[in-house]
C-alpha cells in the first residue's frame, strides 16, 4: 500500500489537503471520502486500510476550515465551496486514474455535501455513492430562540463562531475512538453562523429534491445515533429510486468507528462490488 498527502489549490485563499491510500496492485475502484463537521480525513485510516485490502483505492479531502486544509475553522461563505471541493477532488483522482470508477462516500456533514453534490452537479464521474449518518435531522430539536438569534445575527456577523455542542461519547461506543478524538489536535468544535445557515438551507433543498438522484446509492445510519436522527436518513432513502437503506442496531453516530464496524465494512464492500 502507498500512502500520500498532497495539497490541491482551490483558490488563492485556500489549499486543500487530500490523502490517498492506494493498493500495490491496480485497484478495481476508487473511493472519495468527504468527512464530517469538526473532524478530518486522518480519522478514516481504519476504513481506508480495510478498503485497500479489498483492492480499492481511497482518497479523502480535508474540507475548508478543517484538518490541514486552509480556512477559518468551521466557516464557509457559501455551501458551493464544499461542492467545488468535491469537484476538485474528483478531477484530482481522474487525472491519476483515467478509467477506474469512482465511489463518493460522505459522512454526517459530508453526507449532506455528497447528497447536494449528486443533486446539483449530476457528475458522470461518480458510479455509486455511500452516505453515512447524513446531517438531515438533528436528534435534539434546535431551540426556537437559537434559530431567532441565528436569523438576526447571520447577516451582521456571518463569521461568528459557536460551539457545536458535540458530546464526544456520542460518536462511538469504542472508548479508544472517543479518547483519540478528544486528544486529536486537528479536530475542532466550531461552527460559524453562516455555515449553520448554509447547512439549514441545504438540508431543505436535499429534502425537496433528493428524488432527482439517479445514482445507485447506499444510505445507512446507526439506530442509537444521539447526534443525528436516523429518521432524516430514512426520509431521504424513501425518495431515491435506486437506494439501499440499512439501519444498524445498537450503533452510534460513526458506524465505521463503532464496535459493529465489521458489519458496516461488510455492507460497504458488498455494495461497492
Amino acid at each position: 500500500m502507498k500512502y500520500v498527502e498532497n495539497f490541491i489549490k482551490k483558490s488563492r485563499a485556500h489549499n486543500l489537503l487530500i490523502r490517498s491510500w492506494v493498493p500495490s496492485k491496480n485497484q478495481n475502484k476508487n473511493i472519495l471520502i468527504i468527512h464530517g463537521l469538526g473532524e478530518h480525513t486522518g480519522r478514516y485510516e481504519d476504513l481506508a486500510h480495510f478498503l485497500v485490502n479489498k483492492n480499492f483505492g481511497v482518497f479523502a479531502v480535508d474540507l475548508i476550515g478543517h484538518g490541514k486544509s486552509s480556512g477559518r475553522k468551521g466557516h464557509i461563505k457559501s455551501f458551493e465551496e464544499y461542492l467545488d471541493t468535491v469537484e476538485l477532488s474528483l478531477i484530482y483522482i481522474r487525472k491519476k486514474f483515467l478509467d477506474i470508477p469512482i465511489i463518493l462516500f460522505g459522512h454526517s456533514l459530508g453526507g449532506l455535501i455528497s447528497l447536494k453534490f449528486l443533486i446539483d452537479r449530476e457528475s458522470k464521474e461518480i458510479e455509486k455513492s455511500i452516505i453515512s449518518s447524513p446531517w438531515i435531522e438533528t436528534k435534539v430539536k434546535i431551540p426556537d430562540f437559537l434559530l431567532v438569534i441565528h436569523k438576526i445575527f447571520k447577516n451582521i456577523f456571518p463569521g461568528m463562531q459557536l460551539h457545536n455542542n458535540l458530546i464526544t461519547s456520542h460518536l462511538s461506543k469504542d472508548k479508544d475512538i472517543v479518547k483519540k478524538y478528544e486528544e486529536d489536535k486537528l479536530v475542532h468544535d466550531r461552527i460559524s453562523l453562516n455555515l449553520f445557515s448554509e447547512a439549514l438551507k441545504t438540508i431543505d433543498d436535499v429534502l425537496e429534491n433528493s428524488s432527482r438522484i439517479k445514482n445507485d446509492i447506499l444510505i445507512y445510519h446507526g439506530k442509537d445515533d444521539m447526534i443525528i436522527s436516523y429518521e432524516g436518513s430514512k426520509k431521504i432513502s424513501n425518495k431515491i429510486t435506486n437506494c439501499k437503506w440499512i439501519l444498524f442496531e445498537n450503533t452510534y453516530h460513526e458506524p465505521h468507528n463503532d464496535l459493529e464496524k465489521s458489519y458496516v465494512f461488510k455492507e460497504i464492500t458488498n455494495f461497492i462490488k
